[in-house]
């Protein structure tokens, strides 16, 4: 035991004792950290941008109800019809809904799909593709690998060059310098002596990642304490990623070669999981889940609502036998020349056209949710895949969450629509009551299971794997000095 820590403590010495390690621990601080502050000024952006939204939103519901019960009084008058706070016009064009997906606690670690896209959506009740596609040409998780700067991106791709430039002549040294024949003569195996070497620089290396995360974590303001949970899974999943890429040098030192051949055989292996794998995918997965161009989703959007300009008597009839509850005998809503008529014909044939649409938009959409279930499946090919995987889930900003919000937002469009239009087409005169009790809209994450488990027990995986092919490498061949 005496032994062994003597050794520990040597291997401490002469690992910071070279400048090499210290240099690499430096700069990925340094990255982190750089990239921990371009996140949270991104972050900080998108939070400010949903603040002044829902503040807006708040500003046009007062405003309205206070021009409504100004009104009530006879404290006000209105010289035309559609102007009225009382007519759902105002509503359908003046006072329109926000939908936000909150960010999460750990948002800090990537920056994700909201690199692309807000986190909100401006719901009006008028035809808005914002809500009724809800693709919006979102990236695939894959793609999401080649983003900005941010901590995923740091430790996905840098944290791997890291461990394999600390490590990857760990063995090699010893026999070029002619030390290798002095160790042999320890009472100790070489693998041993190699998998302790190997190892103190893993523990060393990840204990100092994870002072940098959690100092760079609190000090942006998240909650370590609250979230333990969640930054226990993000401790597991830095954990499984760095010892994927410590076994893997221990594998290459374990082959015996030189230390250039070492240090090309992991670079190639290092470009092959986190770029040619992921890249591969993402063209194959493109090619067998093509996605219909846009155009083509907006020119029939345009051909259907056409027709029903050319059928539209018959169309309305339709859609009032489907809500029957729209149907008024008021002859306002039949009078063309007044806004209020005009109105109800032109959100009609725009409500009529969509759902005419939807089957074409649907398929559309089936294909996207297709090729990203391909993606998810086929992650498991790269450890790079399935890290990144783990940390957009866990910071909320992956395809999934997106895609939930974005479908989350279109349901809301509907039953807002829907609250809406019965009583505009109705002309119903809205309160001040019925204004403040709107529906309103909350993101619901509960919906989207975690997959820490999956991307885990992946990444454990090839942990497995590799140690499987060590042993099988050393039940063939053995560590020996060199004769000569």
């Amino acid at each position: 035991m005496n032994r062994r820590a003597a050794q520990i403590q040597a291997e401490l010495r002469l690992l910071f004792r070279d400048r090499t390690f210290p240099g690499l621990i430096l700069l990925l601080f340094f990255l982190m950290a750089f990239a921990a502050w371009n996140t949270y000024d991104h972050l900080a952006e998108k939070e400010a941008e949903i603040e002044t939204q829902l503040q807006l939103v708040r500003q046009n519901d007062q405003t309205l109800i206070a021009q409504i019960d100004s009104l009530k009084m006879g404290l006000a008058t209105y010289d035309k019809e559609y102007t009225l706070p009382t007519s759902g016009v105002r509503l359908s064009y003046n006072n329109h809904r926000i939908t936000w997906i909150p960010l999460k606690e750990f948002a800090l670690v990537a920056i994700g799909q909201s690199d692309l896209y807000s986190n909100y959506k401006k719901i009006v009740l008028y035809f808005n593709d914002s809500y009724e596609r809800r693709s919006q040409e979102l990236e695939s998780p894959v793609e999401q690998l080649f983003g900005q700067l941010d901590l995923a991106f740091v430790w996905t791709y840098l944290l791997p060059l890291v461990v394999l430039l600390s490590s990857f002549d760990v063995l090699s040294i010893e026999r070029e310098t002619g030390r290798l024949r002095l160790i042999a003569s320890q009472p100790i195996q070489l693998s041993k002596w190699l998998l302790i070497k190997i190892s103190i620089r893993f523990f060393t290396l990840f204990a100092l990642l994870m002072i940098f995360t959690l100092t760079l974590l609190s000090g942006f303001g998240v909650s370590i304490f609250r979230q333990s949970g969640a930054f226990t899974q993000l401790t597991t999943e830095l954990f499984l990623y760095s010892a994927f890429w410590f076994v893997l040098s221990f594998l290459v030192n374990r082959l015996g070669f030189n230390s250039g051949r070492s240090l090309i055989l992991l670079t190639n292996l290092w470009v092959l999981f986190v770029f040619l794998i992921p890249a591969a995918v993402n063209q194959l997965g493109t090619e067998l889940h093509p996605v219909p161009s846009r155009l083509e989703i907006v020119n029939h959007h345009q051909m259907v609502y056409n027709e029903i300009e050319h059928n539209l008597g018959a169309e309305m009839e339709a859609l009032f036998r489907t809500h029957p509850d729209w149907s008024s005998d008021d002859p306002v809503t039949k009078d063309m020349s007044n806004s209020t008529g005009w109105n109800i014909n032109f959100l009609a044939k725009q409500y009529i056209a969509q759902l005419k649409h939807q089957p074409k938009t649907q398929a559309y959409e089936d294909q996207i949710d297709a090729r990203n279930n391909w993606f998810g499946q086929f992650r498991i090919f790269s450890p790079a895949m399935l890290f990144q995987s783990a940390l957009t889930d866990l910071a909320g900003t992956s395809t999934r969450y997106y895609r939930s919000f974005l479908q989350q937002a279109q349901a809301y469009a509907q039953v807002y629509r829907q609250y809406v239009f019965k009583g505009l087409f109705t002309n119903h005169a809205f309160t001040s009551d019925e204004i403040r009790d709107l529906p309103a809209f909350e993101f619901d994450s509960r919906s989207l299971p975690s997959l820490f488990w999956k991307n885990a027990v992946g990444l454990f995986a090839y942990l497995l794997l590799m140690g499987l092919v060590t042993m099988l490498l050393a039940s063939r061949n053995s560590l020996v000095v060199p004769s000569h």
